[in-house]
């Protein structure tokens, strides 16, 4: 080294390595803000992510399956929402069992809408690797769940 580093050269060295590395990706940060200051109404509450099979793998499915579909369970006051995330769509069933409406919304505003059967059963043709939120809907109770991408295989 030819010349002494001094605390402030060496700090902007560090800043500048360090850059790419910070915070989240920007379509997260996107999803979170509008999250934040989306379509909540007074009467929807938020359904919170309680189980991810990929963060807590030895909890999920006990399937020698070579892949077995991602699980992620979101649950409010109201309403508990358990789905199976594969390649090939979204299936999922909500606790109390009842009719309600499913509506699937994208990151980039798009809307699929399904009603699930008598036992709160219900599937979701949406695009893999989405950011999603699902307004959940029933007689008797409303949620909408935080944003979550659509990856059987990633967080």
């Amino acid at each position: 080294m030819t010349g002494a580093w001094d605390d402030d050269a060496l700090l902007a060295e560090l800043a500048i390595a360090l850059a790419p590395s910070r915070g989240p990706a920007a379509a997260l940060v996107e999803a979170e803000a509008q999250a934040a200051f989306g379509a909540l109404t007074l009467e929807q509450e938020l359904a919170t992510l309680v189980f991810d099979s990929l963060v807590e793998p030895e909890l999920a499915s006990t399937s020698r399956a070579a892949s077995p579909p991602r699980t992620v369970t979101f649950e409010s006051d109201a309403l508990c929402v358990t789905m199976e995330i594969a390649e090939d769509g979204v299936t999922g069933q909500v606790v109390p069992p009842a009719l309600l409406s499913v509506l699937a919304e994208t990151i980039n505003g798009r809307r699929a809408e399904v009603v699930s059967d008598e036992l709160g059963c219900f599937a979701l043709d949406v695009p893999s690797r989405e950011l999603i939120r699902l307004h959940l809907t029933t007689r008797s109770a409303s949620a909408v769940t935080e944003w979550i991408r659509l990856d059987p295989h990633a967080r």
